[in-house]
């Protein structure tokens, strides 16, 4: 392409040479011989070094665009690779939010169990202190403790809980038949309850001759939960006390956890 303009250049140059010299006839022939070759020295330096100059700027266009290209590409790059960090941020993000809820819903099981155990272990405290405490009386001592062998599904409404495996039953007063617990003597009692469920929801109460005392309520989801109720109660002979599933027909009962007991604090 130089070369061709090269050409293109010299060719009006010597056209410009003709014409100079028609239009310097008749002048002397000192400037008439001197003058255009002059000139065209100074046009064709001049043309070399726009050559020159053009070379050098396709040159610096050319390197421009390959950093321009290579910068491209580093661009690209870095896009895939920022890409891929936000996807693994993203994954670890879920895995900690997953690890959190775990982690979560573990305390919870671990913090009501805890809570079972501990009242489970002061009702037990309190039944020793009455025994001791009635020790010297006549009265006989009545208390008893009874859980649920196999797993419950009660179907009808407003139905009696069955705590069917009792370990112990002082005094008799307690039914494993009909899960009804009838004072033998007049007295003080103290009654507690704990209903675990495996799934559904479970809504009930401790009943006092019908007449609804304490309520518990317990929703169960993936793990098994639970509800406990504790109460004291004045009862005369042959009063009765049990537990009642309301009309929420659905829940299964964790068998060996959920329990029934109550024992006579002091006889009147």
């Amino acid at each position: 392409m130089h070369t061709t303009a090269f050409i293109a250049m010299a060719a009006v140059l010597g056209l410009m040479d003709t014409v100079y010299m028609y239009t310097d006839t008749g002048n002397n022939s000192e400037n008439s011989s001197s003058g255009p070759s002059s000139n065209t020295t100074v046009l064709n330096n001049l043309l070399a070094r726009e050559i020159v100059q053009r070379q050098i700027l396709e040159n610096k266009v050319v390197t421009l665009e390959r950093q321009i290209q290579a910068l491209v590409s580093d661009v690209a790059k870095s896009k895939s690779v920022c890409a891929t960090l936000q996807r693994d941020v993203q994954g670890i993000s879920l895995r900690q939010t997953n690890m959190a809820t775990s982690l979560q819903t573990i305390t919870q099981r671990v913090d009501s169990e805890n809570v079972n155990i501990k009242e489970s272990i002061q009702h037990l405290s309190n039944i020793a202190t009455s025994l001791q405490s009635n020790s010297g009386r006549a009265v006989s001592p009545v208390a008893f403790l009874t859980r649920m062998s196999t797993t419950s599904s009660p179907s009808q409404m407003e139905p009696t809980l069955r705590f069917d495996s009792t370990e112990f039953n002082l005094g008799q007063g307690y039914d494993s038949t009909s899960g009804i617990f009838q004072a033998p003597v007049g007295g003080v009692y103290s009654f507690q309850t704990t209903i675990f469920v495996q799934s559904g929801q479970y809504e009930g109460y401790i009943s006092k001759n019908g007449v609804p005392e304490a309520y518990l309520s317990v929703r169960g989801g993936p793990y098994q939960v639970s509800d406990s109720q504790s109460l004291t109660l004045s009862l005369n002979p042959g009063d009765q006390v049990w537990v009642v599933q309301r009309d929420t027909p659905g829940p299964r009962l964790t068998p060996g956890k959920s329990l029934f007991s109550g024992h006579l604090i002091l006889a009147v």
